[in-house]
């Protein structure tokens, strides 16, 4: 009588998450129906900036001189619709720097930033009420968790963070509230997304 022979099963865990190289029967419940999007949230501060690289228009900014006009928002949900942020001198505070220009659909989590205004140029003050405006950008980055990052860089993620030691803050618990503070005298010359961006223009 033939003896089946088993195929190996390749998985690969991130973050908590198994996902599978192979067919994986296995594995009940796997997310592989959740990742199938090319955009998935990374959950993690760390390398953020080899992630989301800086332009060349990004100006340099003193998160501390965001002394001017406040405005608030509250997101409901995860992602915002911010696409990048930068880190102020010394690598502390976290600025605006780019917001997706529209919102598909009432509701639309990543139109969240549009439909409230947001703006390049703002300075993160303060989220859930806690004061992060000069704080390490990383930490800033952990609150928010707002970064939505392409599933490649899922191992690159994983090392990042365990070579800076773990999250630098947890999450901060939605619906959120943040404020963001301008500079005053600060000209921001970064790129305003239109209601026609799609990631695959970038």
């Amino acid at each position: 009588m033939a003896v089946a022979q088993r195929r190996p099963v390749l998985a690969l865990f991130v973050a908590g998450t198994v996902l599978c190289l192979l067919p994986c029967p296995g594995f009940v419940g796997s997310p592989a129906g959740r990742l199938s999007s090319s955009r998935v949230v990374a959950r993690v501060g760390a390398d953020y900036q080899e992630r989301q690289s800086p332009r060349d228009a990004d100006l340099p900014f003193d998160a501390a001189a965001a002394t001017g006009d406040t405005v608030d928002v509250s997101f409901k949900k995860r992602p915002f619709g911010i696409l990048r942020y930068t880190p102020g001198s010394g690598g502390k505070g976290a600025m605006v720097q780019e917001v997706i220009g529209k919102s598909r659909y009432p509701g639309d989590p990543q139109g969240q930033g549009f439909a409230a205004g947001v703006k390049g140029g703002w300075v993160v003050k303060t989220i859930n009420g806690q004061d992060v405006q000069t704080e390490d950008f990383n930490m800033v980055m952990d609150l928010l968790d707002d970064e939505v990052a392409d599933p490649r860089f899922s191992k690159s993620v994983a090392l990042a963070l365990e070579k800076q030691g773990g999250r630098k803050a947890q999450p901060a618990e939605a619906p959120i509230a943040i404020t963001y503070a301008t500079i005053p005298g600060y000209e921001w010359k970064g790129e305003v997304l239109g209601a026609d961006w799609e990631p695959a223009h970038r």
